[in-house]
């Protein structure tokens, strides 16, 4: 229901403004958040100029970003208008330097709108009633419309014929003969659709053979990466009492275990258990930087990277991840803390002092780059490392575990379906109704064999576009 007295705009900066107070953790946010439509632009802009933080607008954006993902999931019937309100204009103000204005501007998509749903491209803020969105939503389906058209036609042909085979004589000869004209079309494309699966099949077993060699190489440099993970957290020499940071490194270890990167890193303030889980391991008096960084380093290699194996067995280790495992690790994507720590944070020396783990960490490096070996390690070259993993190596492998992992694609889903519906009704149907009860009405199935046929017909083209079509994301790898 919507919010009595409430635009949509005003909805989304309330919902926004929660977000602050409960990020900033501080009530003091609240009325820092302001909002304006002009035109089709939905503006919002949070005051940061007196707020107290480490700074990193990217971060806050992310956050931000999912919290309004799972927000706009739950919450998409609050507006009047859903699709207007589908795109913001986020302007973070910060305070100025130099006499310079530093405010950043971010777009962010509530809702995935496809272009059907406004009248004209010309002018978006013109969009159809609601119940006209449901049709085109089911029209713009071509699965979905083409079965819709194929069940009613054959529905009405199967209770004419029905009544017609009672009443004419003549009809019901007609229909035997049909059966034999329609058996041996389903027959023919029957074959041709078998045909189609058997090689489209292994098509796309030798496809996904391609890419077995790149996805070897960058699991083994994930393994390599992992294990630089492992030691960074575990280097007593640089983790030691009269470092700053110590006590926030020992309060991220104690809590390692109870609390994911995840959740402490992006905390759900639309769920008041995990929000409370959250503020019950967050403390104001240590460094959230530290505590991020040990709880993402223990995501990427935790106490079940060292019972494989994989952190002394030969090398290369040669483990394959799957597609669920990079679903873990791609999170390393969106928040590099090693990078933060190294760059904004300061945290780690320009040179780490020589000991048994940062040995094995420039063993690791060595490893991943063979060509550009080191013999100390520094802060800039940790920071190199990973930002390479982050930006090229991670995204590259959960890409292809994600199209070597990949279920059967829709065309072959359409096609197995429809050969054993015309199986079903071509052979098995009629045979079982033809021995069983009337041998008339055995033959009614004919109808539901042109309704396949025609659905295959309706639906034919558009498969084999989107067949013929090239995915930028995924057949450029």
């Amino acid at each position: 229901m919507n919010k009595i007295g409430m635009t949509d705009i005003e909805i989304a900066r309330e919902a926004i403004e929660l977000f602050a107070v409960h990020y900033f953790d501080t009530i003091e946010m609240s009325g820092t958040v302001k909002a304006q439509r002009a035109g089709d632009i939905n503006y919002l802009s949070i005051d940061l100029t007196n707020a107290k933080w480490d700074e990193n607008v990217d971060k806050l954006h992310q956050a931000l970003l999912k919290y309004l993902k799972d927000w706009g999931q739950k919450n998409g019937s609050s507006f009047a208008d859903y699709v207007s309100i589908a795109r913001l204009t986020i302007e973070y103000i910060l305070p100025e330097k130099d006499g310079t204005i530093q405010n950043q501007s971010k777009h962010v998509k509530l809702f995935y709108l496809p272009s059907y749903y406004y009248r004209t491209n010309q002018n978006k803020e013109k969009t159809y009633p609601s119940f006209v969105l449901k049709v085109l939503i089911v029209w713009h389906n071509i699965l979905l419309r083409n079965t819709i058209i194929s069940v009613a036609i054959t529905t009405l042909l199967i209770a004419v014929s029905a009544y017609k085979a009672h009443t004419d004589f003549e009809f019901r000869e007609r229909l035997v003969k049909s059966y034999d004209y329609i058996n041996i079309a389903s027959g023919i494309i029957a074959s041709f659709v078998l045909g189609f699966l058997i090689n489209k099949v292994i098509s796309i077993r030798q496809d996904k053979l391609k890419y077995t060699r790149t996805i070897r190489n960058l699991s083994n440099k994930l393994t390599y990466f992992r294990n630089i993970c492992f030691n960074l957290t575990r280097d007593h020499n640089f983790w030691k009492r009269e470092q700053p940071f110590y006590k926030s490194y020992e309060h991220a270890n104690s809590i390692k275990h109870d609390i994911q990167f995840e959740e402490y890193y992006y905390p759900d303030y639309n769920d008041k258990i995990k929000y409370a889980k959250y503020k019950s391991f967050y403390k104001d008096d240590m460094s959230h930087s530290v505590v991020s960084l040990v709880l993402q380093m223990q995501m990427m290699a935790d106490d079940s990277f060292l019972d494989s194996g994989l952190s002394y067995t030969a090398f290369p280790p040669n483990h394959i991840y799957s597609y669920d495992e990079m679903e873990i690790f791609i999170l390393f994507s969106d928040s590099n803390l090693i990078w933060y720590c190294s760059s904004e944070a300061k945290i780690f020396p320009k040179t780490f002092h020589s000991s048994h783990h940062i040995q094995q960490i420039m063993q690791d490096i060595n490893r991943i780059y063979p060509k550009e070996k080191i013999e100390t390690l520094t802060n800039e070259k940790l920071e190199q490392v990973s930002l390479d993993f982050q930006y090229r190596i991670i995204p590259r492998l959960y890409n292809l575990t994600r199209l070597v992992d990949s279920e059967l694609p829709l065309t072959i889903k359409y096609f197995l379906w429809t050969f054993t519906l015309l199986i079903t009704f071509g052979i098995i149907v009629p045979t079982l109704t033809y021995i069983f009860i009337e041998k008339t009405y055995a033959f009614l199935s004919v109808f539901a064999v042109i309704g396949i046929i025609g659905h295959i017909l309706l639906t034919l083209k558009p498969i084999l576009d989107a067949e013929n079509r090239l995915d930028k994301k995924y057949d450029f790898l």
